[in-house]
């Protein structure tokens, strides 16, 4: 017989309705982009200046036309493919870099004299700055665009494993396998890492809203995409000189970026909740 209680469904969504709720949103989200061309016929790079302006519902755009003719709600769907590749991407890299650097760094003393140091350097540049250096080094493109957004949040990243590092590498079951005579590359990866997945896994959640809100402020300034690709930073960008007479066009990219971010940042905080022992 199984003595262990099941939490009850009404105490669960208490718990964790942050979890919940933000992987609902986010779940909608990536299900849009995903289907994207089952839930709308039209091309979104299609320009038809006989249709240009239209106001939502005319001529069967869902929420009208640009100044291009081009219907905002397929700009809208297909713009979010681009946000969550190059945020997501970026933070997968951003996390996978910054881990690596701060095992080195944690496990060995003389690396993190160099290394944190430099990385104390990148971290005094402003995130959105920095983003905007790397990619007039780096060039246009999802790929440079994911590599100069991911160098951001190295230095956060190395400096709390490179934490987590120095408070394992002492503890009695690490001088075990030491005795043993366990490599440098087996304690640190069988032994030191697992410990430190449930912090990578909080910081990459965490961070997902903030390389949304990167993303779509150099998609904004023009930097990182073809102008042409749908994204939701340059319909924003499109549309600010219409906002007077047209501000649907403004609101519904809008209302996109808020409802991710929010999305990200509630999912990120139930993330948190559920895998921090801190907060247990």
């Amino acid at each position: 017989m199984n003595n262990k209680k099941r939490m009850k469904p009404r105490i669960f969504i208490k718990k964790y309705w942050r979890l919940i709720l933000g992987g609902a949103i986010i779940a909608a989200v990536i299900l849009c982009s995903i289907f994207a061309p089952f839930l709308t016929d039209f091309d979104p790079e299609f320009v038809d200046m006989d249709v240009a302006k239209a106001r939502p519902g005319e001529g069967g755009h869902l929420l009208g036309t640009d100044a291009l003719g081009r219907d905002v709600w397929a700009r809208i769907l297909y713009g979010s493919r681009s946000t969550l590749v190059v945020s997501i991407g970026a933070e997968v890299l951003g996390t996978i870099m910054g881990a690596v650097l701060g095992l080195i760094c944690g496990y060995y003393t003389k690396a993190e004299k160099i290394l944190m140091r430099f990385l104390d350097g990148f971290s005094t540049i402003p995130n959105l700055l920095l983003c905007m250096m790397m990619v007039s080094i780096f060039g246009a493109g999802i790929p440079n665009l994911i590599l100069a957004m991911s160098i951001g949040g190295v230095p956060g990243t190395a400096r709390m494993i490179r934490n987590q590092v120095l408070s394992l590498r002492e503890k009695e079951f690490i001088e075990s396998e030491k005795a043993m005579g366990a490599g440098d590359t087996r304690t640190v990866g069988l032994h030191i890492l697992p410990h430190c997945t449930s912090y990578l896994i909080v910081r990459f959640s965490n961070g997902l809203a903030g390389s949304v809100l990167s993303m779509t402020s150099l998609s904004f300034l023009g930097l990182g995409l073809d102008p042409t690709t749908a994204s939701w930073g340059g319909i924003i960008n499109e549309a600010q000189t219409l906002l007077l007479v047209y501000p649907h066009i403004l609101i519904a990219a809008t209302v996109a970026i808020s409802l991710t971010v929010f999305g990200f940042s509630i999912l990120g905080d139930g993330v948190r909740d559920l895998l921090d022992p801190r907060l247990r």
